[in-house]
């Protein structure tokens, strides 16, 4: 390794240590902790409607955890259907976000998909409860929102298009797992 490369490396090693040392000294209150109703393993089934409008079943679970001290809450989705009678199930679904309280208070989502979509949005939240969405293009409008009462994890998918009314294209239940 060159003196020039080991020169630039001990600067920002230096940069992160000093910016680390930092924000350890600033209020370490977990902002994201209105999330954390959410965390643990959760376990259910739903559907979702295809472009046909023709429903498909599916059996899902999804792991949410508590990160970065507090400050943010990680989502794991998995979601398998079987395709006729005494077919093998297949994974239909496979999403991670990322949700966290910004320093304005505000809180936001970044999903990823494993068609490769991503999408990154604010959200809003209730009691037990949150609600995000986009503009997904020529689809239209999509929302999500989820309710979380008495251990069991709601979530309806919407969609419309134009100033239309919204069509809901995907539900699910789920209770927390153990």
């Amino acid at each position: 390794m060159t003196r020039t490369m080991k020169t630039m490396i001990a600067g920002a090693a230096g940069a992160l240590a000093l910016s680390g040392s930092a924000w350890a000294q600033q209020p370490a209150e977990p902002p994201a902790e209105a999330l954390h109703y959410l965390i643990g393993e959760w376990d259910g089934t739903g559907w979702a409607a295809g472009p046909d409008g023709r429903r498909s079943e599916f059996r899902v679970h999804e792991i949410i955890t508590s990160r970065a001290g507090g400050h943010a809450v990680s989502m794991q989705g998995a979601g398998y259907a079987s395709f006729g009678e005494g077919q093998p199930e297949r994974q239909v679904h496979d999403a991670f976000a990322l949700m966290w309280a910004d320093r304005d208070g505000s809180y936001h989502i970044r999903s990823v998909v494993m068609q490769g979509h991503t999408v990154e949005t604010e959200i809003e939240l209730g009691e037990n409860s949150f609600q995000w969405g986009f503009d997904a293009g020529p689809m239209g409008e999509t929302r999500y929102t989820t309710t979380v009462e008495d251990g069991v994890w709601h979530e309806v998918g919407e969609r419309r298009t134009g100033e239309g009314d919204w069509t809901v294209f995907l539900e699910m239940t789920l209770e927390r797992a153990g």
